[in-house]
């Protein structure tokens, strides 16, 4: 389970020059899963509390999001590495512990867009969703499907047109992009503001465009373990 993990321990003590610089889409950013299968005498609270102590106290490694899936053992970090080889201080601790691990470099969807040919800046996604409470991940995936590359392009490219629209209209939500050629997979996280969140779920699942998985997630920083 720490195959990738380590993979990704190894490339980051490569040299700069190698890595590239920090405006790269390949910028060392990674989407990380935290799994906390059952296991006889684990207590689950004390476990994730750990785990968001240790990611606050991580040096050169930004925490950009942390999450945790309501109803699930699932913690669910995006990371960015600042400086090379400072992955030690995550993996050491995943490793010890024992957890169910897996790690995916991403980039963001801004980046994407403007790949594609579209004007997007990279603010115009939200960084931080502060003082919301109630959020959805909803994970994207486009299947081929036998399109033409400009068909594909195409069609995320109107995926981004509207999604621009309910942005606009207010909706806030971050996106990231795995970092693969194809299929397309994309996650966006958004708060939960049910009409115009149906506008967004609707447009992320429109027929013919991708397969759509949506979890319901709290900030880490708000986990408390106690009941509500």
């Amino acid at each position: 389970m720490f195959v990738v993990l380590f993979g990704l321990l190894a490339l980051s003590c490569l040299p700069l020059s190698v890595l590239g610089v920090p405006e790269d889409r390949d910028a060392r950013m990674y989407r990380v899963y935290i799994y906390l299968p059952p296991k006889e005498g684990r207590d689950e609270t004390a476990d994730i509390l750990e785990i968001k102590t240790t990611v606050s106290g991580l040096t050169d490694i930004k925490v950009l999001f942390s999450f945790k899936e309501l109803g699930n053992s699932l913690v669910i970090l995006v990371l960015r590495v600042d400086k090379a080889c400072s992955w030690p201080q995550l993996t050491s601790f995943l490793a010890r512990k024992g957890y169910e691990v897996k790690v995916t470099p991403v980039y963001y969807c801004s980046d994407f867009a403007r790949e594609l040919g579209l004007n997007m800046t990279r603010d115009f996604y939200d960084t931080t969703l502060e003082n919301d409470e109630d959020l959805l991940m909803g994970k994207q995936i486009f299947p081929v499907k036998g399109l033409s590359t400009t068909q594909y392009d195409d069609m995320l490219k109107e995926m981004f047109q509207k999604e621009t629209s309910i942005l606009n209209a207010g909706q806030r939500a971050a996106c990231f992009r795995t970092l693969a050629d194809v299929p397309v997979e994309m996650m966006h996280f958004t708060a939960l503001n049910q009409k115009k969140v149906e506008a967004l779920v609707e447009n992320l699942n429109a027929p013919s465009h991708f397969d759509l998985d949506v979890i319901r997630i709290q900030k880490l920083d708000q986990y408390t373990g106690r009941c509500k």
